[in-house]
């Protein structure tokens, strides 16, 4: 894996769009890439931009939150930007899954008052990396460079300092179970005893045999009812017909008129009262306008003649009041008045003009009232023809039940009641019986299959019982083997770990046969070093600066040993170190430990030897500073030859 670029834009001192190219120059064998700076510069936050680009929340711990993880994003974003948005870009090459491609990862973030949205744009060779799901993107960039691993390469010289100070080897024993990845295999076998603790019985505590034995007796139950209910309901047939046939010969003999005299009186007398209230009415309806409705075209052509007749009756009234008020004029003769005989004349001519025909019937009242009387004739025609209907079937009532009456025979239909209440006892607990089994048959029915569901949930319990069985017995294996292969792993590691740690520290303390062999204790990850008369030398006897290197050595030894291509990035690994083991470090670890190394270092430490001894191997040199107003960063490219400094990037801060 090489790093290609690291862009960030308002992210911390970075204020504005900086951009730093970080490709090494492969072909003339220069793999350092400097970046140098006084404390407070910038270069902390430089390598925490690339962890936080690979790893996101994860970059701060595995147990953040995420309202942890969006407060640390909020105070990332440059203080004094004009807006709130921030973005930091990774660009690097990796050989993945086969293929050497360019991959770009990208996150964006903006505060929402005390929020942030944060978004991530992820692509291999320039297009969006679409077969992996965007929620697995993290995980996808982790299994290229697990976080635990990524320690070993992304380190500060804090970390170096813990590891030369760790007599307890508490830092270099969890390194080197990240490195093996002893850790996954302590979760794995934590897991496999919890899943065994777990698993347990899974038959449920069924008893298939007992279940079997009611589910069997169940069956034959209900096969022995439903015969019941078979034979029953033929009973019930042959029952009902032979009630039926008593009720036959029981209505032949009287019925259930012959079983009270009383019962058939009293229904007479309700007769004959009501064939009286019948007749009244019907005679109330024969003298009143009844009768009309017998003749209705008579009685429409009446009808027509009172109309005719009215003009007559006007003709009279007319006549009758000219009179009167002509009696009344000749009385008031000699005043003064307008009325002459021809005003008489035009009266009387108009009332005789309203007389019509000669044969015309003279009306002993008021036409209209006439009129009147005879709207209601259609609806007591209705009334008379359904009075005259129900006074016939009163007739014929009242007619049967003399002649039933008359022929009445106290005990004539005994006998055949008698039959009739045995027959309808019978059919009676006969069904009876019947429902009683059907309910029953029901029951059964139920209860064989809830049996049945049982049997089938205990067998799938077997079953289940049997594959868990085999499968604790796999986990138990497993354990076994997980046990054998992380002993096998820490056999080979750790002898790897040994070699490699032998000759990185040799090869960086002036004395080069200071260290001959290590003994790694495989439980607590002690180191013993030895010399070359198998002796113990004790780690506080080394000088300070060689137990720096001791550190440096030992992160070298385990990135070795890893066993992956990844880039170095060291900030700061100078400072506790002597101008000698300064020297040792910068000409002999630096160009040898990886294909890319990054060192972040303050100006003090690159000294102007340091600076000509490393030279040739240094791609190119960046220098950051603090801008004027002393609240952002600026970097400029430092041409190494001839100690000039330009500013190539773009600062829109």
């Amino acid at each position: 894996m090489i790093l290609q670029s690291l862009t960030l834009f308002n992210f911390g001192l970075y204020g504005g769009y900086h951009e730093f190219n970080l490709e090494p120059d492969a072909k003339a064998d220069k793999p350092i890439i400097l970046v140098v700076g006084h404390n407070g510069s910038g270069k902390t936050t430089f390598l925490e931009a690339v962890r936080l680009a690979l790893y996101g929340k994860r970059a701060l711990g595995a147990r953040v939150g995420q309202s942890e993880y969006e407060a640390h994003l909020l105070r990332r974003i440059h203080n004094v930007a004009p807006e709130r948005h921030t973005y930091i870009e990774l660009t690097f090459k990796s050989h993945h899954g086969g293929n050497n491609d360019l991959y770009s990862i990208r996150r964006d973030w903006a505060a929402r008052g005390t929020t942030v949205v944060e978004t991530i744009d992820f692509t291999r060779n320039g297009c969006e990396v679409d077969d992996i799901p965007r929620e697995d993107w993290d995980h996808y960039l982790e299994d290229m460079i697990p976080a635990g691993v990524s320690q070993l390469f992304f380190f500060d010289g804090e970390k170096i300092q813990d590891i030369a100070d760790d007599e307890a080897n508490i830092g270099l024993f969890n390194a080197i179970r990240s490195l093996l990845g002893l850790d996954i295999i302590d979760q794995l076998r934590g897991d496999l005893a919890l899943y065994k603790a777990r698993a347990g019985d899974s038959t449920g505590g069924y008893d298939i045999e007992a279940i079997q034995r009611d589910l069997t007796s169940t069956r034959e139950e209900v096969v022995l009812q439903e015969e019941m209910a078979a034979s029953l309901t033929a009973k019930c047939r042959q029952l009902t017909n032979k009630s039926n046939a008593a009720q036959r010969i029981f209505q032949h003999e009287g019925g259930t008129i012959a079983i009270s005299r009383e019962t058939l009186t009293e229904e007479l007398n309700a007769t004959d009262h009501e064939l009286k209230a019948l007749e009244a009415d019907l005679k109330n309806l024969a003298n009143g306008h009844a009768p009309f409705a017998l003749a209705p075209t008579l009685t429409k052509r009446f009808l027509s003649e009172v109309e005719r007749a009215k003009g007559a009756q006007f003709e009279k009234a007319v006549s009758a009041f000219v009179l009167a008020f002509k009696e009344t004029v000749n009385i008031r003769k000699g005043k003064p008045t307008k009325w002459t005989a021809k005003h008489f004349t035009d009266l009387q001519d108009y009332a005789a003009a309203t007389k019509g025909a000669d044969d015309i019937i003279e009306l002993s009242a008021e036409p209209d009232w006439i009129v009147q009387q005879f709207e209601g004739v259609s609806d007591e025609r209705v009334l008379s023809v359904q009075l005259a209907s129900r006074l016939s079937d009163v007739w014929q009532h009242r007619g049967l039940l003399r002649e039933q009456l008359k022929n009445f025979r106290p005990g004539a239909a005994a006998d055949a009641f008698k039959n009739l209440r045995e027959a309808e006892f019978n059919r009676g607990a006969s069904e009876t019986k019947l429902a009683r089994i059907t309910t029953e048959v029901d029951r059964l029915r139920a209860l064989a299959t809830r049996l049945n569901n049982e049997r089938t949930k205990a067998i799938s319990a077997k079953d289940d019982h049997t594959r868990n069985i085999q499968r604790m017995d796999m986990a138990t294996r497993t354990q076994a083997a997980l046990a054998d292969y992380e002993q096998r792993i820490l056999q080979k590691r750790l002898s790897s770990l040994s070699e490699h740690f032998v000759d990185a520290f040799n090869g960086l303390v002036p004395r080069k046969t200071l260290v001959h062999s290590v003994e790694i204790d495989p439980e607590t990850f002690a180191l013993k070093l030895k010399d070359s008369q198998n002796k113990i030398i004790r780690t506080d006897s080394l000088s300070a600066g060689e137990r720096q290197l001791y550190a440096i050595a030992m992160l070298w030894a385990l990135g070795k040993t890893s066993g992956r291509e990844l880039p170095m990035i060291i900030d700061t690994p100078l400072s506790r170190l002597d101008m000698v083991h300064r020297k040792t470090l910068m000409g002999e670890y630096l160009p040898k430990a990886s294909k890319q190394v990054i060192m972040l270092c303050t100006d003090t430490e690159l000294t102007d030897e340091i600076e000509e001894l490393v030279a040739p191997y240094v791609s190119r040199t960046f220098k950051i500073g603090v801008s004027g107003d002393g609240v952002q960063t600026s970097i400029s490219l430092l041409d190494m030859k001839t100690g000039t400094e330009k500013e190539v990037l773009i600062n829109a801060g």
